[in-house]
């Protein structure tokens, strides 16, 4: 879609119907803009997927706030699934919709499904859903809550199973060290049945980058060869995000973790083995601050001492080389600050697995298990 018809975005109001008058409803949508339409004037639909999104009752507002940014983007049949208290037993269907009003007309963007279980109604969620799904287009899952997919038991993988792709965020958990198992140890044994994508790897392409272009040896030479330690600084709820990147930078390097140890409720050190000899990472936690990666301090040794350089957010949405505290010329890049509606319409377009993505994980999970339960 393009500019202009994003700017006109308009909202068919959510409407209260039963199970049975789901697909009625639907119809109705189509016919008050078909009465709108005359000989000048068509209506069309666009709709590349099925997405269905899981989230907690909290989360409800949030969520909707953020559908028409994603369809705008990447139209689709949105499916809305939460857990909760309704007004009657059972299960509450609202039904609503997106368009936009073209020269030509008007153009469907979204189909909006959202069904509220009660506690004794939720197993029926999945097959409300499994119903309403446009047959012969490919099928996202987020997974929005807060709870980790694989810890929620079968809703999630019944969801799972209608999915082509699943998207969720491990910003937030509350365990992330068993939190962070359960998925890695998920994804290798689904990877090859889903596509599957943490928001979390989107959010540190900054850092990717940035790390990828000041540690390149024609830049920086000896930085990567004769590193000598690694300290990572996080906000609350960001260990998953932290260890990600970490995992990432492992991946890349051949670093192989060997050993792990808490020193304390916000401090945990590794060691890994690069080549022969041991590169001690720590990684912390700060008391306040936004749930990402706030620093990374490295470190190497050559013939003429040890270099320092300290990468940080440097606030207005800015990545870089902290100069103060650093041997290199300063380097900056940009770390706009994504909303969940533009990081899952981004990824909405990628249909291929992220095996760079998954084998950071893996590490991640490797560094998680050696500090045991």
């Amino acid at each position: 879609m393009n500019g202009s018809a994003r700017a006109q975005l308009k909202s068919h109001l959510p409407h209260k119907v039963s199970v049975a008058q789901i697909q009625h409803e639907l119809d109705g949508l189509w016919e008050s803009l078909y009465q709108q339409a005359n000989e000048d004037k068509a209506v069309t639909r666009a709709c590349m997927s099925n997405l269905i999104i899981y989230c907690d009752d909290e989360q409800i507002q949030a969520i909707e706030q953020a559908i028409p940014a994603i369809v705008q983007v990447h139209p689709a049949r949105v499916i809305v699934l939460s857990q909760g208290k309704t007004d009657e037993p059972g299960i509450e269907v609202f039904v609503s919709g997106e368009y936009a009003e073209l020269n030509s007309g008007w153009q469907v963007c979204a189909e909006q499904i959202r069904i509220v279980a009660d506690a004794e109604s939720s197993r029926r969620l999945t097959s409300v859903t499994r119903a309403h799904l446009i047959g012969d287009l490919p099928t996202t899952l987020w997974w929005a809550s807060q709870q980790p997919p694989p810890l929620a038991g079968k809703l999630f993988f019944k969801l799972a199973t209608m999915s082509d792709q699943i998207i969720y965020d491990s910003i937030g958990w509350t365990n992330p060290a068993q939190s962070m198992k359960a998925m890695s140890r998920w994804v290798a044994a689904e990877r090859n049945q889903h596509v599957i994508f943490n928001l979390a790897w989107r959010r540190l392409k900054p850092w990717r980058r940035i790390l990828s272009q000041v540690l390149d040896p024609v830049v920086q030479p000896g930085a990567l060869e004769r590193v000598s330690q690694v300290t990572i600084e996080h906000g609350p709820h960001a260990l998953p995000t932290a260890l990600l990147l970490l995992g990432w930078l492992a991946s890349r390097l051949g670093w192989q973790p060997v050993d792990g140890k808490v020193l304390s409720a916000k401090k945990t050190v590794w060691q890994f083995n690069a080549a022969g000899h041991q590169i001690p990472v720590t990684v912390s936690r700060l008391e306040q601050g936004e749930p990402t990666t706030h620093k990374l301090n490295w470190y190497w040794r050559d013939a003429t001492g040890e270099h320092k350089i300290v990468f940080a957010l440097l606030g207005d949405q800015r990545l870089g080389i902290v100069e103060d505290s650093s041997d290199v010329p300063v380097r900056v890049t940009t770390a706009p600050e994504l909303t969940h509606s533009a990081l899952v319409s981004a990824q909405l377009a990628h249909r291929a697995r992220d095996k760079l993505f998954e084998r950071a994980l893996e590490i991640g999970n490797a560094m998680t298990s050696m500090l045991g339960a």
